[in-house]
């Protein structure tokens, strides 16, 4: 009984050593349970389509856009300096941030021949970029009128911020979980990520970039595009 749990033991520990070593690398979980993807794909899907018809019919969600809009630009005209600058901060976590990450990653994923990882990295937001800068032109919707700090002159809607904010650091918590040592650090790392994002949305109101139908819609879409294109990478890899 004795040389079976330490038998056990030193299988696990190799097992363990294992995950480890073989790198930065995909879990597979979509893969496993492709229902998680597809119901990404879906509600992702249905959220986008709801606020894409609300913005084409000049729906409810307009008149409430417009109050939340200059409920913020009055916040952010009367806050401190700094406030707006940590804000003003959430533009660069939310692209300049993402790609160079981006291309960090596809460098080590290339070196480390990880291909499956490697599409992810540039189906995943090569791919979000495209759709979004379709749709920007498609829906062609005018950005608030009191813009602070950055002033951006595209379409406004969807927010290419938010669909990026799922789409890349959404990924990066996906390959990290199954890397650190406790639930504790998992959890961390899951919640750390959530905020990420929700700040970088969160800025983009603030300073005025974006009407909170924008946002949602890019967080919808973000979620959407993930689930399908995550998903059937894992599937096309793991045959």
């Amino acid at each position: 009984m004795a040389k079976v749990q330490t038998l056990t033991t030193r299988m696990s520990g190799h097992q363990a050593y294992e995950n480890v070593s073989t790198g930065l690398r995909s879990p597979g979980w979509l893969a496993k349970w492709p229902i998680i993807g597809i119901a990404m794909f879906i509600v992702g899907s249905l959220a986008f389509g709801a606020l894409a018809y609300n913005l084409q019919t000049q729906g409810p969600l307009i008149q409430w856009d417009v109050s939340i809009a200059r409920s913020m630009h009055t916040l952010a005209v009367n806050s401190a300096a700094r406030l707006n600058e940590i804000m003003l901060f959430g533009f660069f976590v939310g692209k300049e941030l993402v790609q160079v990450g981006a291309v960090l990653l596809i460098l080590y994923f290339v070196y480390k021949r990880f291909w499956r990882e490697a599409a992810m990295v540039v189906i995943g937001l090569g791919g979000g970029s495209v759709i979004w800068y379709i749709l920007i032109h498609i829906f062609n919707r005018p950005r608030p009128d009191g813009q602070i700090g950055l002033i951006v002159t595209q379409p406004s809607f969807p927010s290419g911020h938010t669909i990026t904010a799922v789409l890349g650091y959404g990924l990066l918590a996906y390959l990290l979980v199954p890397k650190m040592p406790s639930t504790f650090w998992k959890w961390f790392v899951i919640i750390l990520s959530v905020l990420v994002m929700v700040f970088i949305g969160f800025s983009r109101l603030f300073m005025d970039g974006h009407y909170l139908t924008d946002l949602l819609a890019g967080y919808a879409l973000g979620l959407a595009w993930a689930g399908l294109v995550y998903t059937t990478l894992e599937k096309a890899f793991n045959k």
